[in-house]
């Protein structure tokens, strides 16, 4: 038997492909294409860790499967090279960016080729290339003319460490998504793209891709499209008016104060009327330097100032409410103004909370529960639920048997001419036998909710009144419930955060949640306490309010324009000059790339300028225009850049005169397939997508959307559980991995280690199994018969339906990325095989074939032993049989009342058939005696019950 060697067999096969150019894609094909895209990666001093070979592999798996179809795939590869990483590495080391990218991307090039991935090397790019990046600066030329990048003041977060401008997406948490240093605010100078212009378009046309339905809500959470209406306040005493957006039209009789962000140019143009101005200008320096993300993040406690002095008229009622400004409205959103609505707004809510600002419910919630579809016709009814505390955390429930609702709260009906508040008195005294009770608070509102109740054949709409109740003493009296009736339920005090967890139904949670949690109603529902309007749906007082106030409908984005310009030195500069006479000047195309100019000194400055502001000689040049003075724009593009539209150079890598040809790009664009991580389903995809929209309306790209189809890979953690970081030295490199157990099994084992959406930690020890997996496919071949197919007499039948079912199955899971599955899948058919005192070619051919996408070296090794001339990645994929995927025998479990009493082989699956052998067999009858079974059911091919009463 001859032993495995896993690193003579890797490079032999390795060097073959490259010889052969075996996975170089054709732009002439006739054959359907496959373009098949990962995340190109940023080449880092560390090189690849196995969090990257994850998805490399599973799309190279992909590739080769589709390759096996006769499809002609484009799989290409290129690196991501500019960005504060490597300016960062070259700054501690001194040693040049350029020299540093090079080396790294040597690098990572040689350990992506000792895996095997079926990269097509010959379109290999690099963002850092001048004849890449002039196609960048083009791209950014051609917005820059069509007034999409443009130059303005303005308000940037900083991050102090790296010393550079932070697009809003950078900023996690209040801190440097790079670095994790604090971001501070500074006004600067910045180079900004209108991606906003592109909102409405990026969020809608996400209806005609194939992508995870949680990235394509990653990506509209980002967008934020709110359809709403624009309101306007007057300001009492002034000419002056608050416009306010509000996706809530409907809840305006409820505004009982109005809040504008404190950078609100209102607040300056209202100073004199402002009597605590101070106070307000103190509070306003005290938000600078906080970003705008940390002042809106979810559980941050909210602050802020009324304007003392300034009064704002609700237009819908005439009724004067306070203004504030706070830190939870940004000037940035909507019009950096907000009609607060603590009774309907959960931000408003919390902050009138804690100022003890006035709640005015203006909705009655609706709730139908699915079996009332239809129906037009119910019989009104008005009830209560209450909800009962002892003063000491407790609540108190009624515990009803399952079938008569489970655990409540105290409820029932309203008699005629009945208050609420005096039903839920004696509906408590009745059930319960309390009677020392305070009424704390009766809802204003009424829960509508409609249901049919079997029993009675009929619909109800029960108008629900919510009352809570305080006890003063704990003392019982006997009730006047029937002893039938008390064994119905039982009484249970339970602390808060037990009866919020068991109570279920929905009208008793709502009266929880409004007591106890101090929740306000977000949802919609029917007006009240709003005149002329009570009555009506949400949905409809939102077009009619807004109408009657002389509002308009609006949409509006949460989106921001991308500030696209960096303060640093290792990005592509930007194509434009500055002129005194002519303003800011295009770059003539003929002069790209304009290259980024050697420098000694590319560390960062204090200033806030880019290094490229020092070297005097290349910032000082000549007007394209006047032949005049100007000045470079010495700020670079952000990495972003590059990554925007590196998929289309694939499609024609060295072409000089085009970033790609017309040809070239109607052949291969959509992409049809890109994977990538969760953690770029926001920026880089909406970023790329931008770009791709934008060139689609100039005429560049034939495709409105870059790519048809999006999946994502859940993180490969240290193995301590950790996301894996350079920085913490946590990673795990693939070369002693591949040296000591081989690329194949590396490859295997990370498709093997779990379901590939979700995150799981890395374990080199688990890495045996899959070696010994490989092991044993490659000694298989001590057994098999070379120069025979198996026999077609029945005798391998067993086998027939194992193998279809796995030819069936790995196809299947390699197109839903469940690669975890599809090795298991190989693992049984390898035991099935195993098992075989003689293992036919065609047998082992079609577990090599199988295999061969995600273990392509051993598999190809095999192959050429068994004597194929050509390569096992040229086969066409097998083929399953339908006929072949059912078992013709079925193991039958026989039951007696529930207990095993008996199993068979049956070779059918008929009911009447198996129940009639079922009741013939000697050892059932004898169980059964004289006894008449009550009933035999059948789960077909499966089991049979039989339920014999008394036995």
């Amino acid at each position: 038997m001859n032993k495995y060697d896993h690193k003579k067999i890797e490079k032999k096969w390795q060097k073959v492909w490259e010889t052969k150019k075996m996975y170089r894609a054709s732009d002439t094909s006739k054959a359907k294409k496959f373009y098949g895209l990962i995340e190109f990666p940023f080449p880092s001093g560390a090189g690849l860790h196995t969090g990257h070979i994850r998805s490399y592999a599973a799309m190279d798996a992909v590739a080769r499967k589709r390759r096996a179809q006769g499809e002609n795939v484009l799989y290409p590869i290129g690196w991501d090279a500019f960005g504060l990483p490597t300016e960062n590495y070259a700054i501690k080391t001194g040693i040049q960016p350029a020299k540093v990218t090079k080396t790294n991307t040597d690098n990572f090039r040689r350990q992506l080729k000792a895996l095997g991935i079926s990269f097509d090397w010959s379109r290999e790019v690099n963002t850092t290339d001048p004849e890449y990046y002039k196609w960048t600066q083009w791209i950014f030329l051609q917005m820059f003319k069509k007034g999409l990048a443009f130059k303005k003041m303005t308000h940037v977060n900083w991050c102090p460490k790296d010393k550079t401008v932070l697009a809003n997406e950078e900023v996690i948490d209040g801190k440097c998504e790079r670095c994790g240093t604090e971001v501070t605010k500074k006004d600067k100078n910045q180079w900004i793209l209108a991606i906003t212009k592109y909102a409405d378009r990026l969020d809608k046309d996400l209806d005609d891709v194939d992508y995870l339905e949680k990235i394509k809500i990653q990506q509209r959470n980002w967008i934020g499209r709110s359809e709403g209406a624009e309101l306007s306040f007057k300001i009492k005493g002034t000419e002056e008016t608050i416009t306010v957006f509000t996706t809530r039209a409907d809840t305006l009789f409820g505004v009982t104060y109005v809040v504008l962000a404190p950078e609100h140019e209102l607040v300056k143009k209202l100073s004199k009327n402002i009597s605590n101005y101070s106070e307000v200008e103190e509070y306003i320096e005290s938000l600078k330097g906080v970003a705008e993300i940390e002042r809106t993040a979810e559980g941050k406690e909210k602050t802020g100032v009324v304007l003392k002095g300034v009064v704002a008229i609700n237009p819908v009622n005439g009724e004067e409410i306070p203004v504030w400004i706070a830190d939870y409205v940004l000037a940035s959103y909507g019009t950096g103004a907000v009609m607060a609505v603590p009774a309907h707004d959960a931000r408003d809510h919390v902050f009138a909370l804690k100022y003890n600002l006035p709640f005015k419910p203006v909705l009655n919630p609706i709730h139908e529960r699915p079996d009332v579809a239809g129906v037009k016709s119910f019989e009104l009814k008005n009830k209560i639920v209450a909800i009962v505390e002892d003063g000491k955390g407790n609540i108190l429930t009624i515990n009803w048997k399952p079938e008569l609702g489970g655990r409540l709260f105290v409820g029932g009906t309203v008699e005629q001419g009945e208050l609420p508040q005096v039903t839920a008195i004696r509906e408590l005294a009745e059930e319960t036998g309390y009677t020392d009770a305070k009424i704390v608070d009766v809802s204003e509102e009424t829960f509508t909710y409609r249901y049919f109740a079997h029993s009675k054949n009929k619909a109800f709409e029960a108008k629900t009144t919510f009352v809570h109740i305080r006890l003063n003493s704990l003392t019982q009296k006997e009730t006047a419930l029937e002893e039938n009736e008390k064994n119905k339920f039982v009484l249970e005090w339970l602390p808060v955060d037990r009866a919020r967890k068991e109570v279920k139904e929905i009208l008793h949670v709502y009266g929880f949640a409004k007591f106890i949690d101090k929740q306000p109603f977000l949802g919609e529902g029917t007006l009240f306490n709003s005149q002329k309007f009570d009555g009506i749906s949400s949905e409809q007082a939102k077009k009619d309010i807004t109408k009657a106030v002389g509002g308009k409908m609006v949409v509006k984005y949460k989106l921001r324009d991308w500030i696209f310009s960096r303060q640093r030195y290792w990005g592509e500069p930007i194509p434009v000059v500055t002129c005194e006479k002519c303003g800011i000047v295009a770059l003539p195309e003929k002069e790209l790339p304009l290259k980024l100019p050697t420098i000694k000194e590319f560390a960062p400055t204090d200033t806030g300028e880019s290094p490229l502001a020092t070297l005097t000689k290349w910032v000082n040049t000549k007007c394209p225009t006047c032949k005049g003075p100007a000045k470079r724009e010495t700020d670079t593009m952000p990495q972003w850049a590059g990554s925007s539209w590196y998929y289309l150079r694939y499609a024609d890598s060295k072409n000089k005169k085009a970033l790609a040809s017309e040809k070239n790009l109607k052949y291969w664009t959509p992409i049809d397939w890109y994977n990538g991580g969760m953690e770029h389903t926001t920026l880089h995809l909406l970023y790329s997508r931008f770009w791709h929209k934008f060139l689609y309306d100039i005429g560049v790209v034939p495709t409105k959307e870059p790519y048809q189809k999006r999946t994502s890979h859940g993180l490969i953690l240290a193995e301590g559980g950790e996301k894996m970081s350079k920085s913490k030295g946590n990673t795990v490199s693939p070369d002693e991995l591949v040296a000591l157990y081989g690329a194949d099994t590396l490859r295997v084992y990370e498709m093997f280690m779990g379901p590939f959406d979700q995150a799981i930690a890395w374990n080199t020890s688990n890495m045996i199994g899959s070696r010994r997996f490989i092991e044993r496919v490659y000694n298989l071949e001590e057994n098999v018969v070379t120069k025979k197919k198996a026999p077609t007499d029945g005798s391998r039948k067993h086998l027939e339906l194992i193998i279809n079912q796995t030819i069936k199955k790995v196809g299947d899971d390699i197109e839903s990325m469940g690669f975890n599955t599809a090795v298991s899948s190989l693992m049984i058919l390898l035991n099935a095989l195993e098992k075989e005192e003689t293992v036919y070619r065609n047998e082992y051919e079609v577990l090599l074939q199988l295999l061969a996408p995600i273990a392509p070296h051993v598999t190809e090794e095999i192959w050429a032993e068994l004597g194929n001339k050509k390569s096992i990645h040229t086969m066409p994929w097998q083929e399953f049989d339908p006929k072949k995927l059912q078992s013709d025998t079925w193991k039958i479990v026989v039951q007696i009342n529930g207990k095993v009493r008996e199993t068979f082989v049956s070779h059918t699956d008929d009911e009447e058939e198996v129940k009639s052998m079922v009741l013939l067999m000697d050892k059932i009858k004898a169980r059964i005696g004289d006894k008449t079974p009550a009933r035999v059911i059948y789960v077909k091919g499966k089991l049979v019950n039989i339920v014999v009463p008394g036995l």
